[in-house]
């Protein structure tokens, strides 16, 4: 009871992002993932670090690694170490976690009353179990995130997300939507796809978001040199391709984002 309290008071002053922060404060852990899970509707609701991101969003994105495991299974999953045996469970999974420098994941489904609605995910930067108290403590934490899901779900309809977790998940289901589109266009794996849109993104200084749902809209079409095509390019992208190619392209940044 004490942790639950404890987090419980630290979940409250800040609904969302918040919730992620408070699981890495209260377990001491190096980062942490919180994802929701309702019929058709499933994707992270925050994530504590720009790394865990990532791999919050390869496992939607491929449908596999812990949380997904831990999901349907309806019991913790633990990998302790990235090594084989966890690669041969999840490879894109592990392949991200140590290029991130991700040495153990641990998952902790959400279940209230039998209910499953969602997943708890721990990372840790150094390989190695969680202690005995953590993992009593990530137990406990992982009972008051189910029924916080659940009381923001009271008023949502059977089968959909309440409206203060429903824009979250669709910004996620955006960004796997255009991994699919760009994992056909250009006959690679989706873990790949997901790879070259956050390095489009990270190249031009955009969101994430904003490079998904112009490819969603098919404003934007990336090739394999992970650039789109002047020909399917707006014209700032025009701008864009022409600057980078004189290696001046900090204020053409700016005008894609417009």
């Amino acid at each position: 009871m004490r942790i639950a309290s404890a987090f419980a008071r630290e979940a409250a002053k800040s609904p969302h992002a918040g919730l992620c922060t408070a699981c890495v404060d209260v377990l001491a852990v190096t980062g942490a993932g919180i994802t929701v899970m309702s019929g058709g509707e499933t994707g992270p609701i925050c994530v504590s670090d720009p790394r865990m991101t990532a791999l919050e969003d390869l496992q939607f994105t491929i449908g596999e690694g812990p949380c997904q495991e831990a999901y349907h299974s309806g019991y913790p999953v633990d990998a302790a170490e990235m090594d084989d045996h966890a690669s041969s469970r999840w490879p894109a999974f592990v392949e991200l976690a140590q290029a991130s420098g991700i040495g153990a994941v641990f998952a902790y489904p959400l279940i209230s009353s039998g209910t499953k609605v969602g997943v708890l995910t721990l990372y840790q930067d150094a390989a190695g179990q969680l202690s005995d108290a953590q993992h009593d403590d990530s137990l406990a934490v992982a009972a008051v995130l189910a029924e916080t899901v659940l009381s923001l779900q009271d008023d949502a309809a059977p089968g959909t997300l309440a409206e203060s977790l429903d824009d979250v998940v669709a910004y996620r289901a955006e960004i796997y939507q255009a991994c699919g589109m760009v994992s056909v266009q250009l006959h690679i794996p989706v873990a790949e796809a997901l790879v070259r849109i956050r390095a489009h993104a990270f190249a031009h200084d955009l969101p994430l978001g904003s490079i998904a749902a112009r490819i969603v809209a098919r404003e934007l079409r990336l090739t394999d040199d992970h650039e789109p095509t002047p020909d399917q390019a707006t014209a700032a992208e025009r701008v864009a391709i022409t600057d980078t190619d004189t290696d001046t392209d900090t204020d053409t940044d700016t005008d894609e984002g417009a």
